[in-house]
């Protein structure tokens, strides 16, 4: 079973991000299997062949210098630049609470330590229904 740390904040741009890829760079540093994980993040810019580029996760990645998948990082990754609950609504995919655990756990399966990182601020829903 993994060790998980959960960062959170008071809201967008608060450092969240960058906190967490301090963690985890000073987690893989010290030789801990060590991976990332955020359920939604929106915002993100797209590559020249239309996909998004999940932003803080990259940042991490590079940020920390592991070699896990962008893909496994976050299932959910959104282009409109609001909270994730309203980009899900917009962009009609909404979050689902099983996708997200399931990828958690799959993360937490395959590293020892784990990262996770809240979308938005502390308060921020990441959909509209009872999930």
């Amino acid at each position: 079973m993994s060790k998980n740390i959960f960062i959170t904040g008071t809201g967008t741009d608060i450092g969240k991000t960058y906190i967490a890829g301090l963690i985890v760079k000073k987690l893989a540093d010290s030789g801990r299997s060590t991976g990332y994980y955020k359920a939604a993040m929106s915002g993100n810019d797209r590559r020249e062949d239309g996909t998004l580029i999940p932003g803080d996760a990259l940042h991490v990645k590079t940020a920390s210098g592991i070699d896990q998948s962008l893909e496994s990082m976050c299932p959910y990754v959104y282009e409109t630049a609001v909270s994730p609950h309203l980009a899900s609504r917009i962009e009609g995919n909404p979050v689902k609470l099983d996708v997200v655990r399931d990828g958690f756990n799959q993360v937490c399966e395959a590293y020892d330590y784990v990262t996770m990182e809240g979308s938005g601020g502390i308060l921020c829903p990441i959909n509209f229904d009872g999930e």
